[in-house]
Parts: C-alpha cells; structure tokens; sequence
C-alpha cells in the first residue's frame, strides 16, 4: 500500500505540461489565477514541442511585469485600440470658469490623422506592429498624392443666343503628399500605441527602437511674408462682397492672433478704452489666455464695425462661422498677390513686430509662443532687415578700423 503510494506521489510531482495538442495543433498553456480569484487558461499557438516551457515562462513573466490586461490583448487590433483611444482621449473638452478641466477643444482634426492610419493598420494585431510595417505605412503615404475635386470654369459662346456663359465640371486634381502631413499622422500613431502600453495591452512601443522616421528636418517651413505694396494692393480689393475681409486683414496683420483666435473674437473681448484685446484661454492653442495691443487703424476699423452691429457684447466681432476661403483667393487674384495665405499674416506681423525694435521676449507674448525655437519658425528675414543688419555691422566694422589705426598712430608716434 505504501508503495502505491509513494508512485501515485512520484507522478503528481512530475514536470508539468506545458503545450497541449487541440484539433491537431499545438498550443502552450498556461494556467494562471486571475485577479477575480478564478483560474484560468491561456493557450499560444505552437511549431515545436520543444519551445513550449520558454513560451510558457515568457506568458507567466508578461503576467507578473504587466498584469491580466496583457495576456487578454494578443487579439485586439489596432481598429479596436483606435476605438478605446477615441473614447478615453477623443473626448470634447468641459470648461469651469473659462478653464479647461477635461478634453480636447478640437477632436476633428485628430480623428482625420487617425482616419489613414485606420484604413493602412485596421485588423493588424497591435503587438505584430513592427518597425517595418510603420517605415511601410509612411513610405506608403508620402508615394500617395492628394487628389482634390474641384469645379472648373469654361467660358463660351451659346450658339443660339450668342451669349457668353460659363459651363462648370468637377475635375480631380492631384499634388503631393506634404512630408508634414505624415509627420502628424506618425506622431498620432505614436501616442495611440503609447496610450496601449500605458493601459498594459502592449508591452512595447516599436517606436522607441525607430529613429528619424518622423523627420521635422524634411518638412517645408513656409516663409511667405506680405511686403507693404501687396499689403496696399489686397486691402484696395477688400470692398463691396469683399469688404468683410478688410477687418480681418488689418487685425491679423497687426496683432499676430491666429486665425481660429480672430474668427472666435467677441465683442466683450475687445476693450476701446484701453486699445486691447483680450484672448481668453478657450480660443487660443497653447490654452494660455493673453491680451495684444490695438493700433489706431485696427480700433477704426472695429469701431465702424460695432457702429453697424446690434452692439450685443457676447456675438463674434467678425460674424465668420466657417470660412473666407473663396473671398479670399478672389481677393489674392485680382490684387496679383500669388501664394499668401491668412495664417501668412502671422509671419509677416512677427516679423514686423520685430524689425519695429520690439524684443523678441515682449513679441513673443503677444503673439503666445511658448517656445523660441517655434517663434523663430515665424520670424522672416526681409530684404529690409537684412539690409540693415549689413548696414550696421558696416558702420560697427569702420568704428573698428578707425580705432586700429588710431592705435597705429599712436604706437609710431
């Protein structure tokens, strides 16, 4: 009886097993008590027999280091990640006091980036994302051109009527994929595998072994300024079903303030008394409310434009709720000022602000740049200033000169 025993004791106390065969294929198995007290199984496909003890250890330390959510997320795809990104971080902001305590104050743009990275890495298992596939997605991206639908315009002769008249078709047009774009894109896909790694549904971001995939380096920075005879030539066109642009013109050229902080701009933002306007926190893009000086012909012409208004304090200065796009390209077009956008403004009155004399620190509060390295980004040098920047170290190179020879003189004397 004691023998029986002693071999019963000897069989239970035999090295586990670590794979079992299910439906003719191998799987290592890994049973483990999970955090609401019951046991449970976890199975990994399997080649060989021989491998399965390290699969099975390997399971049991991603259970000890990262906890139950790791073992469940081998199966969750980037769509179903992307779902639980939206939903915990895609959320609106909620504001208390005109302070923002939870949120995103612009989801759309966000949702848009993450829209390519959706249809390129959908039903792509999250922990199979390797650095080649996302050096495949941006290759991918920047060999893809932008097409755009657009109406183009024919003028001709009706051969009845012998009138002119324009005929409209939708053409596509197609340019190339700005690097900048995929930067955005990559840097969204990013965070969203960071947010997995922080939530233990993966392990580690294959960003972190990846250098200069988003490259900054390579993107186009635009330095397009408006020189003063442009300036005279597109205000001169701002009239008739074009003279709402006016306004704006003038404050974006004579402030700084971004577009989306013009078009948000309310009447009780704006204080004549004391020729400023305030920014609340809610409009601005660092969240970091600020006030910015009027100069006399920006008060003229908000003062004309309260005189005609209901002089309500909480409707916006400028009434725009979507966009001046097609005013002002016709704008742009009649005055021949080629390739100048609204946010174009913003350099050319940093710039302006600057060569006033102004130093950058005052300027860069006003225009609310947090970092030098991105206000510079928005400092152009005109041919103006680089002229004056020879000019004085002209004039600094002859005092120089002067005071050498002077102490030749004496040296010979």
């Amino acid at each position: 009886m004691e023998k029986s025993q002693t071999k019963e004791t000897k069989a239970k106390r035999s090295s586990p097993r670590y794979w079992v065969e299910i439906k003719g294929k191998l799987y290592a198995r890994l049973q483990y008590k999970a955090e609401d007290g019951k046991y449970k199984v976890k199975y990994k496909p399997l080649t060989d027999k021989r491998t399965a003890r390290s699969v099975v250890e390997a399971m049991r330390q991603e259970l000890e280091t990262h906890g139950e959510e790791i073992l469940t997320s081998d199966k969750m795809t980037f769509d179903d990640l992307a779902d639980k990104y939206e939903e915990v971080e895609l959320v609106e902001a909620t504001y208390q006091n005109g302070v923002k305590i939870k949120g995103r104050r612009s989801v759309a743009g966000i949702k848009s980036a993450v829209k390519p990275l959706r249809t390129f890495f959908g039903k792509k298992l999250i922990r199979s994302i390797k650095t080649g596939d996302i050096t495949a997605y941006k290759n991918a991206r920047l060999n893809t051109p932008v097409e755009t639908e657009v109406n183009e315009k024919t003028k001709i002769v009706d051969e009845k009527t012998g009138k002119k008249k324009t005929l409209i078709k939708k053409v596509m047009r197609t340019r190339e994929r700005k690097v900048a774009t995929v930067n955005r894109e990559l840097a969204w896909l990013r965070a969203i595998l960071n947010f997995a790694v922080s939530n233990d549904w993966l392990v580690k971001n294959p960003f972190t072994k990846m250098k200069g995939v988003i490259s900054m380096s390579a993107e186009v920075e635009r330095d397009r300024i408006l020189s003063f005879d442009e300036e005279a030539r597109l205000l001169a066109q701002c009239t008739n079903e074009r003279a709402h642009l006016k306004p704006i013109l003038v404050c974006a050229l004579d402030t700084a303030m971004r577009r989306g902080e013009i078009f948000k701009m309310r009447w009780c933002d704006v204080s004549f008394n004391a020729n400023e306007i305030h920014i609340p926190q809610t409009n601005t893009k660092t969240e970091d409310a600020r006030t910015v000086g009027m100069t006399p012909r920006l008060k003229e012409e908000l003062e004309l434009l309260w005189t005609v208004s209901p002089q309500d304090t909480n409707r916006l200065v400028f009434g725009i709720t979507n966009t001046v796009k097609r005013a002002w390209a016709t704008a742009c077009n009649l005055a021949e000022v080629e390739d100048f956008r609204l946010h174009d403004c913003r350099h050319t009155a940093t710039t302006r602000m600057i060569a006033s004399g102004s130093p950058h620190t005052e300027v860069m509060k006003i225009t609310g740049h947090s970092h030098l390295k991105t206000f510079l980004r928005y400092l152009n040098i005109t041919s103006e200033t680089a002229n004056n920047v020879a000019t004085k170290l002209s004039n600094y190179l002859a005092g120089r000169n002067q005071v050498g020879i002077t102490e030749i003189t004496k040296i010979r004397i």
